[in-house]
């Protein structure tokens, strides 16, 4: 058995766009082959391995290919160039319960897709009530699909699909559907699975994607832009993101705009003899409408670069930010994540009592500071930002820089239950029994239990 699950090589798929349904008969038959069509590539030049057993996200934005691929990988569609090879049973939630036949019943519909998949009536038969307790829709088993709510009818399908032991598992944002206790539901279901089972996930979910993925492929207009581990992927999207949202010009690729003139380096240094030392953000790590961009950084503890951390400690980020033109309503924040790349605090300094604040066109000192929490004791990476607007929930990205500094959590002496510690604000204790023969055998008689 090849250890190579999916081995995908030079796959290209074109679509021909016609504006209207008789330009496909005008080409056709046009006497001097006069095209009516416009080609669109949804995927270019296309290399791929996945190892057996691995579990891979592939994420991007609206209509940069993801779904044409996992396609093409399931056999539902054919390349119009290169090669795909799939070794081992294939199972795949393409969208939202495809296959299923609405004037069924979510019974005949098991049956019938576990037949497709593979499965005989027996085999279906032996399953079938695991299948039903995963889905947990009751007696709706017996109903025709068409009356589920979207929820339930996910819920069936994605129990059928995971029922026939598949070797290679293709999923399409299924995992964003139902509620909070189905998903936890599918997440261990999907660990379980990892060690024996190779998975092709898409989703817009990027805590699923750093969570259940060990690698991350990004996916932009039709090519694969970045194939890596997970926090780098999702960071790598969420920069073409904003590119794409605020159109940034190209204006900083040149090299003396990313120079910082003597005399802001010599005041710069006058308020922070540690200047020589920040860190320098690079145009790959940053992401935004870019008119306010970070130029350096430097994050500290008692005056000291930050390097380990523990509850109580005052951290200070230190930015040095270049605005290309006078702004009145610019925020800064920062973002700490975990070494998969979840979210685990942060704020922004819209929290503070002036709120937004002006910049002025050319080099500012920034610096904001914020109390480190009680958390887990492990390695986390700071994102900072630079927003725009009044509004706490929706203001302008200027610049978001990527994971750009890692600090070390330390609980000395301390269990931390979960991520972090939230204490407890009191305790009661009422006993209900009075009798001394509900006592614990050391005798101890609560407080308000004394016979």
């Amino acid at each position: 058995m090849t250890d190579i699950a999916i081995d995908i090589r030079n796959l290209s798929k074109q679509y021909l766009v016609y504006r209207k349904p008789l330009d496909r008969i005008r080409e056709t038959f046009s006497p001097f082959g006069k095209k009516y069509h416009t080609p669109f590539n949804a995927l270019r030049n296309i290399n791929l391995t996945v190892p057996r057993g691995q579990s891979i996200g592939i994420i991007g934005r609206n209509g940069s290919g993801k779904s044409t691929l996992l396609q093409i990988i399931c056999g539902v569609l054919q390349p119009t160039a290169g090669q795909v090879t799939v070794n081992g049973r294939i199972s795949a939630l393409l969208e939202l319960g495809a296959g299923f036949n609405p004037e069924f019943t979510g019974r005949e519909n098991v049956y019938m897709s576990t037949a497709i998949l593979g499965l005989s009536r027996r085999q279906t038969d032996a399953r079938f009530q695991q299948i039903v307790d995963f889905a947990d829709i009751g007696e709706f088993i017996d109903r025709p699909v068409k009356t589920y709510s979207s929820g339930m009818y996910i819920r069936l399908a994605f129990a059928t699909a995971i029922s026939v032991d598949p070797e290679v598992l293709i999923i399409d944002e299924a995992l964003a559907v139902g509620d909070i206790f189905f998903q936890q539901k599918c997440m261990q279901h999907m660990r379980k699975m990892m060690a024996q089972c190779t998975i092709a996930l898409v989703s817009h979910d990027m805590h699923s994607v750093t969570n259940l993925c060990d690698r991350v492929a990004v996916l932009d207009k039709g090519r694969i832009v970045f194939d890596g581990k997970p926090p780098e992927g999702v960071a790598k999207y969420t920069k073409i993101l904003h590119n794409e949202e605020f159109k940034k010009k190209q204006r900083r690729a040149a090299p003396d705009l990313l120079k910082i003139p003597v005399e802001v380096a010599r005041k710069a240094a006058e308020l922070n003899p540690e200047f020589s030392r920040w860190l320098v953000v690079t145009e790959e790590e940053t992401g935004g409408a870019g008119e306010v961009i970070i130029l350096r950084v430097f994050i500290s503890k008692g005056g000291l670069p930050a390097k380990t951390v523990s509850s109580g400690d005052r951290i200070e980020v230190h930015l040095l930010v270049r605005a290309f033109v006078s702004k009145r309503e610019i925020i800064f924040g920062y973002t700490i994540k975990d070494r998969v790349g979840n979210a685990i605090f942060g704020e922004n300094s819209f929290c503070l009592a002036d709120g937004p604040r002006p910049v002025e066109k050319g080099y500012s000192l920034v610096v904001f500071s914020f109390t480190w929490p009680e958390v887990y004791p492990d390695d986390y990476t700071i994102t900072l930002g630079i927003g725009e607007g009044r509004h706490p929930l929706a203001h302008k990205i200027q610049c978001w820089a990527h994971n750009i500094f890692s600090l070390s959590a330390i609980a000395p002496g301390k269990a931390i239950h979960g991520m972090f510690n939230n204490p407890l604000d009191s305790l009661e204790i009422t006993c209900l029994d009075a009798s001394r023969d509900t006592v614990g055998a050391a005798g101890d008689v609560p407080k308000g239990c004394e016979t």
